[in-house]
């Protein structure tokens, strides 16, 4: 069937029964084409298993769909960041209604669905845009469509779930703010009609824009809010224009849409109040609070070097996701035509028989001006001044998101250029299309080489593999052809060529979506590994979940050390496994989360429900308490910081901020430990050796000798450093001499032996250097067997106390010093756990801690209770019922003063945020819903009696209408 618009002729009933077909094929196909992109999504039973979806999306989402399930408001998270705002952070997306409807699906197939539907929205939104929005032809609008839904930009965020499913909507939010432009120019024909159809507008203007603060991705709100708002302010300044001279009705009516748009987001705003209130409390305890650093609101701009590469599809190039922005070589050119197709630069509404568009075709060219333009950020000067002057501007990073404005304007301008091929070329025409798609091309081999040669950046120095470049010249040739093919038609007889001509533009959207349908299987939503990658068990993280179903996690926490710098145990058995099924990336990403989950990177401690110290999140959390404790142990880079404690730990923090953090399992990989000799030390502890004798005991273990690694700064190979005393079960003891060997690492290792096997029980080192001359330092120690090469780990802990519980890929520590979570301190005191006088935590819940103590605290000393979660505005405190402020103690944590004779003590987070917000949610759904039912209502009763008596004028624009497209189906394509 051809995508060309049927004729509708009066009884012609096949012809509209083919039309009515039609209708329904366009989305259809569109929503084929969106599910053959992201089969493995779907069809697959895939997921995607790395990168912010692994780490945040499935953690937040499984958490807050539990709380669905559970009928409860999950308003805390006990388990990041010793606790932080679950439902403040609107990165959630809680209340978001698609993220509500799959709460009952397992987590990973719910996010899988999810991408899908909501490319599905866009693609279906531009559809409809490109439409009723600029009145293209149905194959236009298909070509749109494809190129938005199916484009480079889009596909390449959906590791950032919610900010697809706030850009999802854009399309339709841009199609309402037209809608009103268009209502605004017929409002003096049916006054009462158009208004209540402003209303209708608005309303839906709201929910759509309510749908994006849902979703919880700020900046795309941020960013949609400000393209509407242009596309309003555009259509504003169209209207006075064309209303000249002005008067106040004029003016009021030519300033409508922009007016809805702000009308339609203070509607949303109240709509969200649920959602917004808690998010702005938690705005202000964050550690963005205040806005961004000027260099850091600059980040992850759009790279000048890699705008060649960003433009064509990567085929496996490793492009940075945030700066892909391909319209495919086809997208390319059928853009190129639509933008030398402007000619008419009046703004605002126009003649059908004129423009076939209700507003000016400049503005999908503004669009992509402007997108282009911001989202280059700081190679700009433009962005100085926007960051300085433009409220909000400086609240975000990542500056290149802004290419969602110019893939949108592109993809408008790719139905344009189909539109024009419908229409037909002339001979002038065709040649400025082809001698500009040239020029293009060599500007964009020029932009591609000058790129790779003066990139800064290392990874983009070199020119894409050969298989990419490969894709490339067969895309551009391959286009260049049929837009040699549109000039060539248009020099011969063109009664001739009428019927090939006809298929130009349908070939033209064929090769458009072959072209991007291909270049999906390169995209992220492709690189799908099998559902176990998130939800098998790793041996360390079964052990934790074993001590936690023990119930010794209610007192301590999680601490991870480690940069991934590993390889998993069962990396050759899981290429041999799934080596068939995955790609060779998919098996990569299926390692990395093995590995994520050994360590139990953030915020994985959320998906299994275990307390962890470290957390992640590139939003409102941290806070800036929990940042400003951090940096006291941690070289956290400068600027703010988005938690990944791990990462900025060089070691083990020392004990006193393991207590203070209530740690009780330390995690740590392997990769600082060594081998000697065929012989495993364990380096991640160390012990300085003084001139003052010091003994550390030992696990008894019969060797025959004993291993030592050791660092001496400044000392000189064979020079005596140290003498070690080593005591035996039969109370033997024997002296040995250490002297510095040559380092095989930044360490030396020297072996103390003894005739026979032998029980050594306590070792005693001695310094014979100053602190001054020499700086010597036990990091590791094992006893060995030489005599069948066995040995045994010895743990050199120094100032920590800790026992080594698990031992794999990743070990695991358990600090014997058992840090209370919940301490009492009388004065300057150290403070001690409140086990020691009774009290234990008998009820816990995320939300409600209640401790209580058998017998009254004592009345000698005032004291303070410490609960070591953190301090944070809406936790309520109470002794025995009666409120009592609480302090931020240690800079993060809550602490209350306990009075004596104390029994009992609850905390419980009561934000007042929620309550408010509420009630505002209350009142704007009450009157958006009154909205709605007033348009409705009208539309019903319009809808109704034009039925039962329609008016001649109505007749007379009905056989307009179907003589106009009868005359228009004759015109060739």
């Amino acid at each position: 069937m051809s995508l060309a618009e049927p004729t509708r002729g009066h009884g012609d009933k096949e012809t509209r029964r083919r039309y009515r077909l039609l209708v329904a094929l366009s989305p259809c196909l569109l929503v084929l084409l969106v599910l053959a992109a992201t089969w493995k999504l779907t069809l697959g039973d895939r997921i995607i298993a790395r990168g912010d979806l692994l780490l945040y999306f499935y953690p937040l989402r499984d958490y807050a769909s539990q709380a669905i399930r559970e009928g409860r408001l999950p308003l805390w998270n006990p388990y990041t960041f010793m606790g932080a705002p679950f439902l403040a952070n609107s990165q959630v997306g809680f209340f978001y209604p698609f993220n509500v409807l799959t709460a009952w699906l397992p987590v990973e197939r719910a996010v899988s669905w999810n991408i899908a539907l909501h490319l599905i929205i866009a693609t279906l939104g531009t559809y409809a845009l490109a439409r009723r929005g600029f009145a293209f032809s149905r194959v236009a609008a298909l070509a749109s469509a494809v190129a938005f839904g199916l484009g480079g930009y889009l596909g390449a965020q959906v590791e950032h779930l919610n900010q697809l499913q706030a850009l999802a909507w854009l399309p339709v939010g841009a199609l309402l703010v037209i809608g009103t432009a268009g209502q605004a120019a017929r409002i003096n024909q049916v006054s009462q009609v158009n208004q209540v159809g402003q209303v209708g507008n608005g309303a839906g203007l709201a929910l759509v824009i309510a749908l994006q603060i849902l979703a919880g991705h700020m900046q795309s709100l941020y960013i949609s809010l400000v393209t509407l708002g242009l596309i309003a302010l555009i259509l504003t300044i169209a209207g006075l224009w064309r209303s000249r001279p002005l008067n106040v009705e004029a003016t009021s009516r030519a300033a409508t849409p922009l007016l809805v748009v702000i009308a339609a987001a203070i509607l949303a705003a109240a709509i969200c109040g649920v959602q917004l209130l808690p998010t702005l409390e938690l705005s202000r305890e964050s550690a963005r609070a205040g806005g961004l650093p000027f260099n850091e609101a600059a980040s992850f701009s759009w790279r000048p070097w890699v705008i060649a590469r960003a433009l064509m599809p990567t085929y496996g190039d490793p492009l940075f996701a945030e700066y892909v922005a391909y319209l495919g070589a086809s997208g390319l050119a059928l853009a190129l035509l639509g933008g030398l197709g402007i000619r008419d630069w009046r703004l605002g509404v126009q003649a059908r028989e004129e423009a076939q568009s209700p507003i000016s075709n400049l503005l999908p060219l503004i669009l992509v001006v402007i997108g282009f333009v911001l989202a280059l950020g700081v190679a700009t000067p433009l962005f100085g001044i926007l960051y300085r002057f433009i409220p909000g501007f400086n609240l975000f990073r990542a500056q290149a998101r802004w290419l969602i404005v110019f893939a949108l304007g592109a993809a408008l301008l790719v139905g344009l250029g189909v539109q024009r091929l419908q229409h037909g070329l002339s001979t002038t025409q065709a040649r400025s299309w082809f001698i500009a798609w040239l020029a293009l091309i060599g500007l964009w081999i020029a932009g591609l080489l000058i790129g790779a040669r003066l990139s800064p950046e290392p990874e983009y120095r070199a020119l894409p593999d050969r298989n990419v470049m490969m894709g490339w010249i067969v895309a551009l040739g391959t286009v260049t052809v049929w837009v040699a093919c549109a000039w060539r038609l248009e020099i011969g007889d063109w009664r001739l060529n009428r019927n090939l001509q006809s298929l130009i533009p349908n070939l033209f959207f064929l090769i458009l979506a072959l072209e991007l349908l291909a270049a999906s299987q390169f995209q992220p939503y492709a690189r799908a590994a099998d559902r176990q990658a998130l939800t098998s068990l790793r041996p360390a993280t079964a052990h934790l979940l074993a001590e936690a179903e023990a119930g010794t996690m209610r007192t301590g926490r999680i601490l991870a050390l480690s940069s991934l710098f590993f390889d998993p145990g069962d990396k050759v058995e899981q290429e041999l496994l799934f080596g068939a099924s995955l790609s060779a990336d998919e098996i990569y990403d299926r390692l990395i989360a093995a590995k994520h989950k050994e360590i139990m990177s953030p915020n994985l401690s959320l998906y299994y429900r275990l307390p962890g110290v470290d957390g992640y999140d590139g939003g409102l959390l941290p806070t800036r308490r929990y940042a400003e404790f951090v940096r006291q142990f941690a070289t956290a880079p400068a600027g703010t910081i988005d938690g990944r404690l791990r990462e900025w730990l060089t070691g083990p923090p020392a004990n006193h901020w393991l207590e203070q953090m209530a740690v009780r399992y330390l995690i740590a990989d392997k990769t600082q430990d060594v081998f000697l000799d065929g012989v495993y030390y364990d380096l991640l502890f160390g012990t300085q050796i003084t001139p003052i004798t010091a003994g550390i005991p030992l696990r008894p273990f019969p060797s025959t000798a004993l291993g030592l690694v050791l660092s001496a700064e400044n000392a000189q190979a064979g020079e005596a450093i140290a003498t070690a005393e080593v005591r035996f079960s039969s109370g033997e003891i024997q002296t040995f001499e250490i002297r510095a060997g040559e380092p095989r690492t930044p360490y030396f290792g020297v072996r103390l032996r003894w005739e026979r096997r032998k029980t050594p029980l306590v070792i005693s080192l001695r310094s014979l250097q100053s602190a001054d001359d020499a700086r010597i330092t036990l990091r590791g120690m094992t006893g060995i067997d030489e005599t069948d090469g066995t040995f045994h780990l010895q743990m050199v802990t120094g100032d920590h106390d800790m026992r080594l519980v698990h031992s794999g890929d990743v070990k695991i520590y358990e600090n014997l010093r058992r840090a209370p979570r919940v301490a009492l301190q009388s004065g300057q005191s150290a403070p001690i756990g409140i086990e020691h006088v009774g009290g234990e935590i008998v009820e816990e819940r995320p939300e409600f801690v209640r401790i209580r103590f058998p017998e009254p605290t004592p009345k000698s000393l005032p004291y303070r209770l410490i609960l070591r979660d953190a301090c944070f505005p809406g936790w309520v405190a109470r002794v025995d019922g009666v409120e009592m402020p609480i302090a931020c103690a240690d800079v993060l944590f809550r602490a209350i003063p306990l009075p004596a004779g104390a029994r009992e003590v609850t905390f419980r987070y009561e934000p007042q945020s929620i309550r408010i917000g509420l009630i505002i949610t209350i009142v704007g759904g009450m009157l958006w819903l009154t909205f709605v039912a007033l348009a409705g209502r009208h539309f019903f009763m319009r809808g109704s009696s034009a039925s039962r008596n329609p008016s001649p004028r109505k007749v007379n624009e009905i056989t307009s209408t179907e003589t106009t497209m009868a005359t228009e189906s004759r015109k060739p394509g």
